[in-house]
């Protein structure tokens, strides 16, 4: 057998870590980086995969580094893709009202606070799109009392 070496040297360095695969596993690469025979032996079985990811490394441009978060829990997008203050105002004073509602009251900009919010869902009148019909009505009643008998379990 080939790896018989190898697998002499695995078995040393699990006798020598006394059964800790960890410590086997540390003992075993040391040696392998101070014996090419054993690293050549543990390592032949994936030098297709290995120099294969040397060459995408190879053709793949030079990415640049990538600059710290400015803040934890903020996003990584670019500062062109952030909206502006009067666009955040304006896209938050919207909430909540229907998209025809074309007789809301303007955005302030920065000079005022934006408009404030009805809700954060938007309501669909019954006869609109066909959705919130008389059968979608008495399917939600139907879900409500059963999650309602269920709690009461």
């Amino acid at each position: 057998m080939a790896n018989s070496y190898v697998d002499g040297k695995v078995r040393d360095a699990l006798v020598a870590a006394k059964g800790s695969r960890a410590t086997a596993q540390k003992l075993l690469m040391a040696w392998a980086a101070e014996d090419p025979q054993l690293l050549l032996g543990i390592s032949q079985p994936f030098l297709k995969a290995i120099a294969a990811a040397a060459i995408e490394r190879g053709v793949r441009p030079s990415a640049p580094s990538r600059p710290a978060p400015s803040a934890p829990g903020r996003s990584r997008g670019s500062a062109d893709s952030a909206l502006s203050k009067e666009a955040l105002a304006d896209v938050l004073s919207r909430l909540g009202r229907d998209p025809g509602d074309d007789d809301a009251p303007p955005t302030r900009g920065r000079a005022g606070s934006p408009a404030p919010v009805k809700s954060a869902t938007m309501v669909v009148p019954a006869g609109k799109g066909g959705q919130g019909g008389v059968t979608h009505e008495k399917a939600m009643m139907t879900l409500a009392k059963a999650f309602v008998a269920k709690k009461m379990r």
